[in-house]
């Protein structure tokens, strides 16, 4: 490097006051006492620079790049980088001075304050190839390793204004190795490289019995960078064959305290540990690129947080923002006008901050925790992209996130202490195994596991405090991405992914209270969603290809559990969790081509969960707010083609939780153990549709899904008041549009197979005794409607296949038939067209239909039939005159027609006699009728046409052998037609008529 650049640097750093501030930075050869007292200001940044085994190609010839062995820093130019470099210490004159004071009474003068900032940017460039207009070709073999003690001991106790400490120990350490890039030429590369970057340290102060002492705020960053194994070609040829690894980490706990104190003993630990990846990329312009990589990065930054703030003012409270996750661009390929081809594996762990620990016990706005922990690893890999070119993937990625941790706390006998306050979202972003091309071919395939996880159990005491050991938390758990997707325009495109996901946002919040008021309260709204599309194809005049599979859980906050125990506005919880997973699959859209999707999901969703808590003897304690939502959102197995072959195949299992069992208990309590909620579920289903235009569509899905919004609710309110009261509204929504078809000029065919279960609430008990306490309420809300199994048909052939098997639970309701797929009421049997009227015979069991009864099959029904309840009977007599003309007066009739004639006209209509059957006896009594051995030809009530073959008769509206030909009267109705060997009326079962339509189709 020249020296006129060294020099420029040094200026800048001089004119940037950094060297005003007396610091510097010892070399490997200066003596450093570990026990001297820290400086009161140390602050410096070093770039340690490594550069080597690079080559550069020109039509001359190939150059191999000076080599350059480093370190820039504040103090000095050093011409060696050591393995280890030492310790900072202070700037010569102060540490000259500082040893002058030991002993003396000018030694209190810092009272052990310290502020250190330590920012270190080690660079290693390696095995890089570059050809411009000529061959390049490099080998390396590369390893730098850095290091700084950054740890602080220092002690503010019994003092003011003491112990403080101010300190930055940041690692930045930039990898660049194993790129090949061609201009004009080729470029080879085949690399190994390594760099370790280290800082950091535990701080160690105190503030006991101090006053605005012991008190800590620390950024501590591990943020790599790492450009490796790229291959870049623009008419030329670009071949990287790259190993990388990189370790950065800037770790060490706090530990301080503030007991007796004022504004003493708080901690401030920001600990970042993003990593910045750009690796194993392919890119093509006019030119030939290949790529393989292997890359792992690790970041650590932070750890533990412990502090102590009893019996304090202001003390012991901590604050930690944190951040987590590698943020890379890996494995990517990219051609215009010609190949690419990228194949990589990348491992990645990162980890920010990690479990805070304190107490506020008998203190005043002490102990407070508050987190802000957020975890976002960010991947685009393993996707290929090309313009009238060839692009092709294969990647896997690994990688782990996690921010923060479990909190504890105390805020026993206190006033405002022993609070916890958590916002620590969890995600994961990816663009992974994805395929898009133009008049070309791309490839992308991507094998993906990630996990991302923030904060943790929170756990507090409020013991007879005021306004103490309360919880808020707002969990977040949101993956989003897009994965094993094609699209092509002129060409062929295929994507690919394997994806294993676990995403989990905090944990459980705990608190206790007795005896206090406005304490040991929860406020937690946790949420967890999933907007993923995956294993989606489209084409225009190309064909596609995707398959992809998905296994996802998606976790946000845990079981809540209060207490408040003889307290005042104590032990309550307010609860809004919410699952909501969105997604889109299995989806094929193609004109002009052909079109092939698979999808394969599985997906574990759970919001909050269980809600626990006790108000007894409490007033306005205990009480529980629950408000989960529930839902289902999927748009999966839909093909559609214009003129083109679209196949889609889907299977679904998908889990979507909110909320849990409610339990509270407001016995001996005022205004406690009530228990209100609203728990909406709903199942929004799509899938399996398919619409073909002058082309064949098919789709075949399996889908199973289980949307369930809280559980349980118990109470108990013994002598008590306006307490254990449950008021709940339990909602379900179920809507679909599902397994239709529509073809025109196509061929469209659907195979669905479905099972869904969407409950909302649940079982609800309460007990107890005391005015306006125990009283239970619910108001359940139901909404159903459906589009299914429908074929359209316009010049074209739509077939629909499947089944459908679904329940809809709300509040108690046990039976779990969905109601929009049931017939309302009682269905009555083909050929009836109304029930059995009060005073009209229902259905004779044992009356054979083939053979009508003979006038001896009545007389032996004497005594058992109610006259009067016959229609057209004379008034009801208890006995018959015999003799001629006795009876020829009597003219019984069934809906006004003569029965004597019915009976003799209808034997002819009968091809034999069947054997008749006993009749059972009615279950009425009536007036006995006369025993006639023969009734005499009953006069004519009305001319009848003749009879067909098929003519009817009907008794009381249920059709026992109806015909065809009979003409009613205008106050008669036209009866329908059976067959004549319909089955004798015997053989129907009353209990059997009127079944209920179940769900399964």
């Amino acid at each position: 490097m020249q020296t006129w650049a060294k020099r420029g640097i040094q200026s800048a750093f001089v004119t940037g006051g950094l060297l005003m501030l007396g610091t510097g930075i010892a070399s490997a050869q200066e003596n450093v006492n570990p026990d001297a007292a820290p400086p009161a200001v140390d602050a410096g940044v070093t770039v340690p620079v490594k550069v080597d085994q690079n080559n550069l190609g020109t039509p001359a010839k190939s150059l191999n790049v000076p080599k350059i062995d480093r370190t820039i820093s504040t103090d000095r130019v050093t011409s060696a980088v050591p393995t280890r470099t030492a310790a900072p210490v202070a700037h010569p004159l102060v540490r000259q001075i500082s040893d002058r004071v030991q002993g003396t009474a000018l030694q209190s003068v810092f009272r052990g304050n310290t502020i250190q900032a330590h920012v270190d940017v080690p660079i290693n460039i390696c095995g890089n190839a570059i050809a411009v207009l000529g061959n390049s070709e490099a080998a390396g073999d590369c390893e730098q390793n850095t290091h700084r003690d950054g740890s602080i001991v220092t002690d503010g106790s019994g003092q003011a204004i003491a112990g403080n400490v101010v300190a930055v120990n940041h690692v930045l350490p930039v990898q660049l190795t194993g790129n090949a890039i061609a201009a004009g030429g080729n470029a080879a590369t085949d690399t190994t490289a390594s760099q370790v970057s280290t800082t950091g340290g535990d701080i160690t102060t105190s503030g006991d019995q101090g006053a605005i002492s012991g008190n800590v705020v620390a950024e501590q960053g591990a943020t790599p960078v790492q450009i490796t194994g790229n291959g870049v070609g623009a008419a030329g040829i670009a071949d990287a064959t790259s190993t990388a690894y990189t370790f950065a980490s800037s770790e060490g706990d706090t530990t301080t305290s503030g007991k007796n104190s004022s504004i003493s003993g708080n901690a401030v630990p920001i600990p970042l540990a993003p990593l910045a990846e750009v690796n194993g990329n392919s890119v093509a312009g006019a030119a030939n690129t290949f790529t393989d990589s292997s890359q792992t990065g690790v970041a650590y930054a932070g750890g533990k947080t412990h502090t102590d703030g009893d019996p304090a003012t202001l003390a012991g409270n901590v604050v930690e923002p944190a951040l987590a996750g590698p943020i890379t661009v890996d494995d990517n390929a990219a051609a215009a006008g010609g190949n690419a081809t990228a194949i990589s594996e990348t491992v990645n762990d990162s980890k920010a901050g990690g479990e805070k620990a304190t107490s506020g016990h008998g203190s005043t706005g002490s102990g407070n925790i508050a987190g802000v922990p957020i975890s976002l690893p960010v991947a685009a890999g393993g996707n290929g992209a090309s313009v009238v070119g060839n692009a092709l993937t294969d990647h896997t990625n690994d990688a782990k996130s996690t921010a923060g941790g479990a909190s504890w706390s105390q805020g026993d006998k206190s006033v405002l202490s022993g609070n916890i306050a958590d916002v620590p979202p969890a995600s994961a972003v990816d663009v992974c195994g994805n395929g898009a091309t133009l008049v070309g071919q791309a490839a992308g395939t991507c094998l993906n596991d990630v996990e991302s996880t923030t904060g943790g159990t929170q756990g507090t005491t409020g013991n007879d405090s005021v306004g103490s050991g309360n919880v808020a938390q707002t969990p977040l758990a949101a993956p989003a991405e897009v994965y094993g997707l094609a699209a092509a325009a002129g060409g062929q495109a295929s994507g690919s992914a394997d994806e294993t996901k676990d995403i989990r946002s905090s944990g459980q919040p705990n608190t206790q209270d007795d005896h206090g008021t406005v304490s040991s309260n929860i406020v937690t709204a946790p949420t967890a969603v999933a907007p993923q599309v995956f294993a989606v194809t489209a084409g225009l005049v190309g064909n596609t290809t995707s398959d992809a599979s998905n296994d996802t859980s998606v976790t946000a906050g845990g079981d809540s559990k209060a207490t408040g125990k003889k307290s005042s506005v104590s032990g309550n919880i307010v609860q809004a969790p919410t699952s909501t997973p969105a997604q889109v699959f299995a989806d094929g859209v193609t004109l002009v081509g052909n079109n092939s999707t698979t999808g394969d999901n599985a997906t574990d969703m759970k919001a909050g969960g269980d809600a626990i808590t006790t108000g007894e003897a409490g007033s306005i304690a205990g009480n529980v707010v629950s408000a989960p939502v529930a839902t289902g959102t999927q748009v999966l197995g839909w093909s559609v083609g214009g003129g083109s072959n679209v196949d889609s195949a889907a299977t679904n299992d998908l889990d979507s939780v909110a909320g849990g069992d409610v339990n509270s208990n407001g016995d001996n309590g005022s205004v406690s153990g009530n228990l209100i909620g609203a728990q909406p579920a709903v199942l929004p289903a799509v899938p399996g549709n398919t619409v073909a235009a002058a082309g064949i569509t098919n789709s075949d899905v399996v889908t199973d899904t289980n949307v369930v919004s809280g559980a349980d609710s118990y109470s108990s309110a013994e002598d008590a008041s306006v307490s254990g009261n449950l008021i709940h509204v339990p909602a379900t929504a179920v809507a679909g549009v599902y397994a239709d078809a529509v073809a025109a000029a196509g061929n469209a065919t659907t195979t669905t197979d479905k099972v869904s279960n969407t409950e909302a609430g649940g079982e609800m008990l309460t007990e107890g005794s005391g005015p306006l306490s125990a009283r239970e309420m619910t108001v359940p809300v139901e909404a159903a409607a459906k589009v299914a199994r429908i074929p359209v048909e316009v010049v074209g052939q739509a077939t629909t296949l499947g089944t459908s098997d679904d329940t809809q639970l709300t509040g108690e309701d046990s039976e779990g038939t969905l109601r929009a797929t049931q017939l309302k009421g009682i269905q009555l049997p083909k050929g009836v067209d109304k029930l059995a009227g009060a005073t009209e015979i229902p259905a004779f069991h044992g009356l054979p239909v083939n053979t009508l009864p003979s006038t001896e099959g009545i007389t032996a029904m004497a005594g058992q039939l109610p006259t009067q309840g016959l229609p057209g009977l004379a008034q009801e007599r208890t006995e018959l005159p015999a003799g001629p003309g006795g009876v020829a007066s009597v003219t019984p009739n069934v809906q006004g027609l003569p029965l004597g004639q019915v009976l003799e006209a209808a034997k002819g209509l009968l091809p034999g006699a069947a054997a008749q059957r006993s009749l059972p006896s009615l279950p009425v009594t009536a007036p006995a009728l006369p025993l006639v051995p023969a009734l005499p030809a009953l006069p004519t009530e009305r001319s009848l046409p003749t009879l067909p073959l098929d003519g009817p008769a009907s008794i009381s509206g249920l059709n026992l052998n109806p015909t065809q030909g009979l003409a009613p009267q205008a106050d008669e109705r036209s009866l329908p037609a059976l067959p004549l060997n319909a089955p004798a009326i015997s053989l129907i079962d009353t209990a059997k008529v009127f079944e209920t339509v179940t769900g399964t189709l």
